[in-house]
């Protein structure tokens, strides 16, 4: 069944309503905080069985990397691990159509689970058909979504929500207005590609995303003309030698202790010799660590994301 969910658009892009509603929405329907407070509860003798757990699971494991990092943490450093990666609330942002001029910059997006085919979650044939009749053929979505519309244009200096009613998602979505301009050149849609490849979409958009500053995909990121700087929050007590940053012409692979944070597409080519990453104190984050990345840029065009996941 599709229901309405309606609430004030005063957060604007820093906090919106919707991505928080999705966040949270998942968080609690994979049973995240009840994780996170076991973890938190557990006696010393379960955190120290639950530490040997994750080593005996990766002892089997072909990721040489990663065996070798878990053997040099300590039991709470494996624990705040767990915790990072069970205890925090994310979401799968797909992009059924870019702000361009065409579509007076008006964007739609589809926030669903992140983890959904692990978990084995069904199809979901609804949305998966709205997907496609955007020009975006190789997804396929799990599990329940939210869809929304937003109005992003850098030279007005606007973002903000935009209604998006239940009646553009019913019925023969061939027929709605807003897929039949998706579909045109420049109308902010797919070119037969997976929704991930925003890049593709872009190039015959004449327009798009125009953020200077995000959060996505699990992390912030904000740019200036040379550089673009990514942050991760990241266990207490991670060091640098527990992350392993690999650097692409135009990727981006970042593991901690074994956790794959980021692998993907770059907006734009990177300068690889004037990329960086260090570990430093976040007093603003729960956990009080983040692992900060600079991606020197090859040329000074705008990035509309970071690193968009495979």
């Amino acid at each position: 069944p599709i229901t309405t969910n309606e609430e004030s658009k005063e957060g604007g892009l820093s906090d919106d309503y919707l991505a928080k509603r999705a966040k949270e929405y998942f968080f609690a329907k994979s049973n995240g905080a009840a994780r996170a407070k076991a973890l938190d509860e557990a006696s010393p003798e379960d955190r120290k069985r639950l530490a040997q757990q994750v080593r005996n699971q990766y002892a089997s494991s072909d990721n040489a990397d990663a065996k070798s990092q878990l053997e040099k943490m300590d039991d709470e450093m494996l624990i705040n691990l767990l915790k990072a990666s069970q205890g925090s609330a994310t979401c799968e942002i797909t992009a059924l159509t870019v702000p361009t001029p065409l579509n007076n910059y008006r964007g739609v997006s589809m926030y669903g689970d992140d983890n959904a085919k692990n978990l084995n979650l069904p199809l979901n044939e609804r949305a998966t058909a709205i997907l496609k009749a955007c020009g975006h053929q190789s997804n396929s979505i799990h599990g329940d979504v939210f869809v929304g519309r937003y109005h992003d244009n850098e030279a007005e200096d606007i973002w903000e929500r935009v209604d998006f009613d239940e009646a553009e998602v019913q019925g023969d979505l061939e027929s709605k207005e807003w897929v039949k301009k998706a579909k045109q050149k420049g109308g902010g849609g797919g070119i037969g590609t997976a929704a991930a490849s925003l890049s593709g979409m872009m190039n015959g958009a004449g327009g798009g995303l125009t953020n200077n500053v995000g959060e996505e995909n699990g992390y912030k990121w904000s740019q200036t003309e040379d550089e673009v700087e990514i942050k991760f929050s990241v266990p207490a007590g991670t060091k640098a030698k527990y992350c392993k940053v690999k650097f692409g012409s135009k990727t981006l692979r970042v593991t901690v202790a074994g956790q794959t944070f980021c692998d993907g597409e770059t907006w734009g080519p990177i300068i690889v010799d004037e990329s960086t990453y260090t570990i430093q104190d976040d007093p603003e984050s729960e956990s009080g660590r983040e692992l900060c990345i600079s991606l020197g840029k090859k040329s000074n065009e705008h990035w509309n994301y970071a690193v968009m996941k495979k």
